[in-house]
């Protein structure tokens, strides 16, 4: 058993990226530096018997958050269970969460995050870099007439809806943390904050809309916590669906911007799977790093 272990997990649907994601932390050599436990959401997983020599633990995933709407699917658990990592796989010092639809391309990634949470508690990125401009198309405020503005936008609705209206106005224009990346020290405070903040905005949910509320609930506690954040550069949770055309050079990956950083972990999100990736016996051709 290592000192730091990996968590992440997938539906049936989305097992394709899960099986890249092993894929690349075995070509990364990032399961030396730390374990890959595997949170099993469906009844029939039999799919996840194909990685089955890699994890080192996987365990079926329950609702341990009251959740009152009657719509639910499997996939749910991924973000309900998030906030319960250390009491699924007890014994380690820090926790990093990875979605299924991320990518290691260099086990600096994994050191970097590990290195972020020595001091601090929570390490994570923002959703922000130069390179995501030319995508903001949504500011967020919307002109209703002559000087006259809406502010609008999913964070602030939702803040808005399933916390405080004084929350939504606070954190308007302060940054999105992702939490498809991060890492969580096992003695944190913040686990148990985060598990209120979510089951406070389930309360609200009368729809499964709101079970997404995973990430603005860890927001609030995030910038009520400030002191115990370490912020990870972009590089470390690289989204693709926000930025420009990355750069190739040699067998690495680089930042639009100059002077080009080596991205190590891409974050496939709000992308689909099929759609993005041509699917090889042994490797899979990154199509959406490169398309025109």
């Amino acid at each position: 058993m290592k000192k730091n272990v990996i968590v992440t997990g997938s539906d049936k649907k989305y097992y394709p990226f899960l099986k890249n994601l092993v894929n690349s932390l075995i070509n990364s050599n990032s399961l030396e530096i730390c374990d890959l436990c595997i949170l099993d959401v469906e009844d029939n997983s039999h799919y996840l018997a194909e990685i089955d020599s890699r994890i080192t633990k996987k365990k079926k995933a329950n609702y341990n958050l009251k959740i009152f709407f009657k719509d639910r699917q499997d996939w749910f658990k991924l973000l309900t269970e998030r906030p319960f990592m250390r009491d699924y796989f007890p014994g380690y010092e820090k926790y990093i969460w990875m979605d299924a639809d991320t990518e290691v391309l260099s086990n600096d990634g994994i050191l970097n995050i590990i290195n972020a949470c020595e001091d601090k508690e929570l390490a994570i990125a923002p959703e922000i870099n130069e390179s995501y401009v030319s995508k903001n198309s949504k500011f967020g405020i919307k002109k209703i007439f002559n000087s006259f503005y809406k502010i609008s936008g999913w964070s602030f609705k939702n803040y808005k809806k399933y916390f405080s209206n004084k929350l939504g106005e606070d954190l308007f224009f302060k940054p999105l943390f992702n939490n498809g990346v991060f890492c969580l020290k096992s003695k944190s405070k913040i686990w148990d904050l985060w598990k209120t903040e979510y089951q406070n905005a389930l309360n609200k949910a009368k729809t499964s809309y709101g079970i997404k509320t995973d990430q603005l609930s860890l927001n609030k506690v995030i910038y009520e916590n400030f002191e115990k954040i370490s912020i990870l550069d972009s590089t470390s949770n690289w989204l693709v669906s926000r930025s420009e055309k990355i750069k190739k050079i040699n067998n690495d990956f680089y930042t639009p911007s100059f002077p080009n950083r080596k991205i190590n972990i891409i974050h496939y999100t709000q992308l689909g799977f099929e759609d993005n990736f041509i699917v090889k016996e042994k490797n899979i051709e990154k199509k959406i790093l490169i398309k025109k």
